[in-house]
């Protein structure tokens, strides 16, 4: 019975490391950011703000709404 778990915990375990990987980029991604004007919405403490307290749902909104063009990046 133990066997069966084995895989379906490996997933969860990848699952898991994969969206903290995603999380951390996305805060360090919004840190790295020069200038507030350069959000396509918000400033960069609110964007670092949704960010840590929404975790990887948080990533994905500043992945859609807020992360800047790449030329703007720094």
């Amino acid at each position: 019975m133990e066997l069966l778990f084995a895989p379906f915990f490996l997933i969860v375990v990848a699952v898991w490391v994969l969206g903290l990987v995603f999380w951390v980029w996305a805060l360090v991604d919004a840190i790295k950011v020069p200038h507030d004007s350069h959000y396509r919405a918000g400033n960069k403490l609110v964007w670092v703000l949704v960010i840590i307290f929404t975790t990887v749902i948080g990533a994905l909104i500043y992945l859609a709404i807020g992360r800047p063009p790449a030329h703007l990046r720094g």
